[in-house]
């Protein structure tokens, strides 16, 4: 039996249903109907001879999932039309077109998670170009909204609000699709100096960022419920400066158990400071990034990643 020729446009066709998580969502990337790609796909799936991907059952929303076999094709297919592509560029003088992930981090988690997210992203996608921006809640949500992110990753504290940086009141935060993944983090008490003491008729010098900030606003609620008067001995504007405040004994901070805040000193039992809420690292999307991408770059965010 003669091995069957696959058509390099019924590969692309695959990985955009997988990249874009669905029939219509590929079939408005690559400029078909639904019908169209479905039929592309049953036809692969024919000259193969195997099943690729799992279509969900009749009345139930579920992104397509790749078989085993689907899984092993992907990664094939991605290699070929790379060679492909790189081939005709090269023969025809035109530049190959880059995709390019554009990727939100707060500049608390980046330590912890960035060099695994550009890992992980290399490992999907050898090639793609990607577009870091790191800094505060508040910009990242802004820039996720307005469609200049396709992922972010954000601290966000688990109190009775779930206050957010920059969101107002009754502001539901980023939009997009949120991922389900969020891994929980402490978030500690930092900062030690001789000066301080647990005496109630003497403010608490407290070092934070510049407002709006989740964890500035986590401590001021908790010193507030306990009853505790405190003053700004330092606002920070950046992560750094808020490290070495804490560092030269400036005062005590609330900052999340993760990453750069590790070494700093960890603040005095004897002080008795009041509880302080978790953080949780969420992820989330824009619509347009497709569930083969985003779920594995997603979990790095889970609890137990």
């Amino acid at each position: 039996m003669a091995r069957p020729d696959v058509d390099i446009v019924l590969l692309r066709s695959f990985l955009a249903v997988l990249d874009e998580g669905g029939f219509a969502r590929a079939a408005a990337v690559i400029g078909r109907t639904q019908p169209a790609v479905s039929q592309q796909i049953r036809r692969l799936e024919d000259l193969l001879g195997c099943r690729l991907i799992e279509r969900a059952a009749p009345g139930r929303a579920q992104a397509p999932r790749p078989t085993e076999a689907g899984e092993r094709l992907a990664g094939q297919a991605r290699r070929l039309i790379g060679m492909h592509d790189r081939m005709v560029a090269d023969l025809t003088g035109a530049a190959p077109v880059a995709a390019v992930l554009r990727l939100g981090m707060h500049q608390h988690a980046s330590d912890a998670v960035l060099g695994r997210l550009v890992a992980e992203a290399g490992r999907l996608r050898p090639g793609l170009a990607l577009d870091l921006r790191i800094g505060a809640t508040a910009q990242i949500t802004a820039d996720l909204a307005a469609g200049q992110l396709d992922l972010a990753f954000m601290l966000l504290t688990e109190d009775a609000d779930d206050r957010m940086e920059g969101a107002g009141a009754g502001d539901a935060g980023p939009r997009g699709q949120d991922t389900g993944a969020a891994g929980s983090v402490p978030v500690l008490w930092r900062g030690d100096a001789p000066a301080l003491v647990a005496d109630p008729d003497i403010a608490l010098p407290v070092v934070a960022f510049r407002a709006p900030c989740v964890f500035r606003a986590a401590a001021v609620a908790a010193l507030g419920r306990a009853g505790r008067r405190w003053r700004l001995a330092h606002e920070a504007t950046d992560a750094r400066s808020l490290m070495a405040a804490l560092s030269a004994g400036l005062g005590i901070g609330a900052v999340p158990g993760i990453g750069r805040y590790d070494g700093l000193p960890t603040a005095p039992a004897a002080l008795d400071l009041p509880p302080l809420p978790r953080a949780r690292l969420q992820a989330t999307a824009s619509t347009a990034i497709g569930h083969a991408l985003l779920a594995p770059l997603a979990a790095i965010a889970a609890p137990d990643a």
